[in-house]
C-alpha cells in the first residue's frame, strides 16, 4: 500500500476543534499521507494551533476566500495524492481509516471508497452512527441523494479531476453534488468499508447544522442542475431500504437527550 493520501482541512475560526482533528489525522495506522490546511484568514487562533504542528503540516496557507468549497478547490489544486478526501475543522478519522480505504483502493481498484461514520457530540462522544449502503448508480438516480456521509467518503483524483472538482457557486451543498455526480456515472466503481472511518461533530455552530434552510434550497437546485426526475414509488422503497439499515442509529438519533440543535 504506497498511495499517497492528500488530506485537505479547510477551515475559518475553528480553533475550538482543530486540534483534535489534527491529531486525529497524525494518529493514522497509514501513514503515507499529507495535510493540506486551508484557512480562510480565521482572526481566533486557529493558526496558532496549526503553527504549532507545522512540522507535521505538509501546506498551509491562509487567504480570505469565497467559501468552504472555494478552500477546498484551492487545497486539492495544490495537492499531490492519489487519493483524495477532506476533513471539517471539528470532525475526526478514526484511526484506521487511511489503512482500511487505502486497502480497498488497492485491492478493488475503485474510484471511490466510502464507509459508515459515527456522530459526535461537543465533547466528542459518540451519540448514534449511520451506515453507508452501496446502491447502483440507477438506484442513487432515484433516491437523488447520496446514500452516506461525506466524511466517510475517499476518492481518486482522476475522478475529482473528471467531475470538476467542488462547484464554489453553491455555499452549503457542493460535496453532496459533487458525489452524486461521481455516484451517477456507471463507470465509477464504488466500494464499501463497513466500519465508521469518520467523525461528524454535533454542535450549534457547525456547518450543516446552522444553515439547514439555505441548503435545503441548494439541494433543489443541485437536484435541477443533475436533472433528476421527480421522487416516484421506487424513490420512496430505496429510501426505506436506507433507513431500515440505519434504524438503530435513527432510534438512538430520535432519543439522544444531549442538545437539540
Amino acid at each position: 500500500m504506497s498511495k499517497l493520501v492528500s488530506i485537505v482541512i479547510p477551515v475559518y475560526n475553528g480553533q475550538e476543534f482543530i486540534r483534535e482533528t489534527l491529531d486525529s489525522i497524525f494518529n493514522q495506522t497509514y501513514r503515507n499521507f499529507e495535510i493540506i490546511v486551508a484557512d480562510g484568514a480565521s482572526t481566533d487562533n486557529t493558526m496558532g494551533i496549526v503553527n504549532e504542528h507545522r512540522g507535521l503540516i505538509d501546506i498551509i496557507f491562509s487567504e480570505k476566500d469565497e467559501g468552504m468549497y472555494d478552500a477546498l478547490r484551492k487545497g486539492f489544486d495544490r495537492a499531490s495524492g492519489d487519493i483524495l478526501c477532506y476533513i471539517n475543522a471539528d470532525d475526526r478519522l478514526l484511526p484506521y481509516a487511511l489503512e482500511k480505504v487505502v486497502q480497498q483502493f488497492d485491492d478493488r481498484q475503485c474510484d471511490l471508497v466510502f464507509g459508515d461514520v459515527n456522530y459526535i457530540s461537543e465533547t466528542g462522544s459518540i451519540i448514534f452512527s449511520y451506515k453507508g449502503v452501496n446502491l447502483s448508480h440507477g438506484a442513487i438516480r432515484k433516491l437523488r441523494r447520496v446514500p452516506f456521509a461525506q466524511q466517510s467518503s475517499f476518492w481518486t483524483r482522476e475522478v475529482y479531476d473528471r467531475n470538476g472538482g467542488f462547484d464554489k457557486s453553491l455555499k452549503y451543498v457542493a460535496d453532496s453534488k459533487f458525489l452524486l455526480s461521481v455516484c451517477l456515472d456507471p463507470s465509477v466503481r464504488k466500494a464499501y468499508v463497513p466500519l465508521p472511518l469518520g467523525e461528524y461533530r454535533l454542535h450549534g455552530s457547525s456547518f450543516s447544522v446552522s444553515m439547514t434552510d439555505k441548503m435545503r434550497d441548494e439541494h433543489f437546485r443541485m437536484i435541477s442542475e443533475l436533472q433528476l426526475q421527480q421522487p416516484s414509488m421506487s424513490t420512496w422503497f430505496i429510501e426505506a431500504f436506507t433507513k431500515i439499515k440505519n434504524l438503530k442509529g435513527i432510534y438512538k438519533k430520535l432519543t439522544y437527550k444531549g442538545n437539540k440543535f
